[in-house]
């Protein structure tokens, strides 16, 4: 059944009145002006659905030891305008991956219904319910042991690009973080992307030319730009100041607590747009009211802003995409145009995905209607309203 959504409607990097027809999952048309007869008419703002990069978990459940978990945290992202997300596994012991990785999958399988088996990858579907679930983001464990953040390190390993092709199967894995500087990483980034997977670099004490020598090897990615990497220094930039001065997109954590307001804006003036992808890193205690939650094997406790283990190190966050978008617009003084481009169409960019991140005629239809403070109204996946305010 065909339905039309008219408003006020992001067009690339513009707003303007148009209307936005969707059929079968896609939107067929995008037509200038406003049609009085649309079921779904705006006057504020109608923006493609925000795509995820980095979720550890939400609403009380952790992936990394749930990977079942994927699919009630799916129905309810679309509350907080996501249509699109990447489970996200954090460093764990080593014969816990397959079953974890055979969980999401299974419920992916289950979830998912593949318009075709061409173009995107077999992984991108379309859920019944509520976000799309496109592969997982393996964060771990090849990572450098002194910049661990909230990744327990008992469990990190060197790497083995062997070991490592039978761990990240390209069948359900889209991301892989590592460290760039490690012994065996070029090899291992080559391999990675021979196999379709995006590599990115995180967790890292990398020099600024092991990370440019990083690039050049393949590394697509940085993970969570300043957090759990060598910092920017005048004299020494490091992995921050090689993400900052090259091509390479990167996540940025826009909660306020795990970068500056002051840096969100300098990060945006040195990436822009197509550079920046909004990430959440949200875990279990996103979406509740418990102060205690977890991540992984470690317990974490929340507060009204963040949530840590109990030596005071951040442990992912409690950011929601909609805020993400409202707090860049606040600390860079972008456009509205801008921010929600950073949580939809620059992360669609770096997996490679044409159809989603955008509403233009052939993409998916995922789109969410904001009012005039920016909080989600209705959020649509694959043309179905799965969330009304």
């Amino acid at each position: 059944m065909a339905i039309q959504i008219s408003g006020n409607v992001l067009l690339s990097n513009h707003f303007a009145e148009a209307t936005v027809w969707v059929e079968d999952g896609l939107i067929t048309r995008v037509q200038d002006g406003i049609d009085p007869n649309a079921e779904h008419f705006s006057d504020s703002y109608i923006v493609p659905g925000f795509i995820d990069l980095q979720l550890n978990g939400a609403y009380g459940d952790d992936f990394t030891t749930n990977g079942v978990a994927v699919t009630r945290v799916a129905s309810r992202l679309p509350q907080s305008g996501c249509t699109s997300f990447l489970p996200t596994i954090i460093t764990s012991p080593f014969d816990s991956y397959p079953k974890r990785l055979q969980e999401i999958c299974e419920a992916m399988n289950l979830l998912n219904s593949p318009r075709d088996s061409s173009s995107q990858s077999a992984l991108l579907g379309m859920t019944s319910s509520g976000a799309n679930i496109l592969g997982v983001h393996l964060e771990g464990p090849y990572l450098n042991p002194i910049k661990t953040g909230a990744h327990n390190s008992e469990f990190l390993r060197e790497i083995n690009v062997e070991e490592m092709i039978c761990w990240a199967d390209p069948g359900i894995v889209r991301i892989v973080t590592l460290a760039p500087e490690l012994p065996n990483a070029p090899e291992a980034i080559r391999a990675l992307n021979g196999n379709g997977i995006t590599v990115s670099a995180g967790h890292s004490n990398a020099t600024f030319d092991e990370a440019i020598k990083g690039f050049e090897n393949g590394i697509k990615w940085g993970t969570h730009l300043f957090n759990a990497m060598s910092g920017l220094h005048h004299r020494d930039p490091g992995l921050a100041g090689a993400l900052l001065s090259s091509s390479t997109p990167c996540g940025l954590i826009v909660d306020g607590v795990h970068v500056h307001p002051a840096m969100v804006k300098l990060a945006f003036e040195m990436k822009g747009v197509d550079g920046l992808c909004l990430v959440t890193d949200a875990q279990a205690a996103m979406g509740t009211s418990k102060r205690s939650s977890q991540i992984g094997d470690r317990n974490t406790f929340a507060n009204d802003t963040s949530v840590r283990l109990a030596d005071g190190t951040l442990a992912g966050s409690i950011l929601k995409m909609d805020q993400a978008v409202r707090n860049m617009i606040e600390f860079s003084e972008c456009s509205l145009a801008d921010a929600v481009n950073m949580a939809s169409r620059t992360p669609a960019k770096v997996l490679g995905l044409n159809r989603k991140g955008r509403i233009a005629e052939g993409c998916d239809a995922d789109i969410v209607i904001l009012d005039k403070e920016l909080k989600v109204q209705k959020t649509f996946v694959a043309g179905k309203l799965v969330f009304e305010n």
